[in-house]
């Protein structure tokens, strides 16, 4: 039985638990690995990282980030970026995921890997950020035991928030720069959409939102003998059976993203989209009902969609 089958159905499993969550950890820390920090894992939050606050620099004309606010959809395990965008001086960072997954050693090991690339991040976010990373360098040099997830989140202005993003306890027009990363393919539309009307509540007049998504078959992340595009050879009824609640993947494609924010009156603009392979596509037995699509919408597999709000 191939790989992304075993996964999918141990997912399918757990979902239906009582405590579906810990036993996904559990199978992605100590059998498929997916939730260790390796190079790879690292780089990938790096790139995103530089890239929301290169975006942000760009339309902005700042140097920095110093007195602005920004905040995170799906906070995940390593919080790469929340440090990141702390040593390019933000004043507030907020991070919102709809179950609590951030733990006091995966904190620290993210703290760990960043003190590793400290010439890294010079070297992209600029020199700068020299003083904040006495910050970090602090917090390794106390024991784990000194620390409670509170007390750590603290030190780099960072508040964790477990809530429904659809309705946040936050003041609008508040936060500057908005950013999600491989998270919208995870969030059903429905729900997507309503994120965004409140997000765009949220942002300031001349703020910036950043969203990069994965639009690849994550199981393909793992199995190496299917292709990104696997799941768009079932239908929406068979997808239903094999996708799960714990880490869903709703299958949407650029042109769809693309559309819904066009129906909310979003303004974007597309950045950094890979065009993946029309040809894989064609020589796939794509389910009729993708077949609304060109092989070109269907192929891409990542892209940024980048939306400003006008200054009054």
């Amino acid at each position: 039985m191939r790989k992304w089958i075993i996964k999918a159905i141990i997912q399918k499993m757990a979902s239906l638990l009582p405590y579906g969550n810990k036993v996904n950890f559990f199978f992605q820390k100590y059998v498929s690995k997916g939730l260790v920090l390796n190079e790879d894992h690292f780089n990938y939050k790096f790139e995103h990282l530089v890239d929301h606050i290169g975006f942000f620099l760009s339309h902005t004309q700042k140097q920095d980030l110093s007195g602005e606010t920004c905040l995170e959809l799906g906070t995940g395990w390593y919080p790469i970026v929340p440090i990141g965008l702390f040593l390019k001086g933000a004043h507030k960072i907020q991070s919102v995921d709809i179950s609590p997954l951030i733990t006091v050693d995966t904190f620290l090991i993210a703290v760990d890997e960043i003190l590793k690339r400290e010439d890294l991040f010079k070297q992209h976010l600029g020199p700068d950020i020299s003083a904040r990373f006495e910050v970090l360098k602090s917090i390794a040099a106390s024991p784990p035991s000194h620390w409670t997830l509170e007390t750590l989140t603290q030190q780099v202005n960072l508040e964790l928030i477990v809530a429904d993003a659809r309705t946040l306890p936050l003041p609008k027009e508040s936060v500057s720069l908005i950013t999600s990363n491989n998270t919208f393919e995870h969030v059903y539309p429905s729900i997507l959409s309503d994120i965004l009307v409140s997000f765009w509540g949220l942002l300031k007049p001349g703020g910036l939102m950043s969203h990069f998504i994965d639009m690849s078959d994550h199981f393909a992340h793992m199995d190496k003998t299917i292709t990104i595009y696997n799941f768009l050879k079932f239908s929406n009824r068979a997808w239903a059976i094999i996708d799960n609640t714990i880490q869903p993947q709703s299958r949407w494609r650029f042109t769809q993203y693309k559309a819904l924010f066009d129906q909310l009156q979003i303004p974007y603009r597309e950045d950094k989209v890979r065009v993946g392979s029309p040809a894989t596509i064609k020589n796939l037995k794509i389910h009729p009902e993708w077949q609304q699509f060109s092989a070109e919408e269907l192929a891409i597999s990542h892209g940024y969609l980048l939306s400003t709000k006008p200054k009054r």
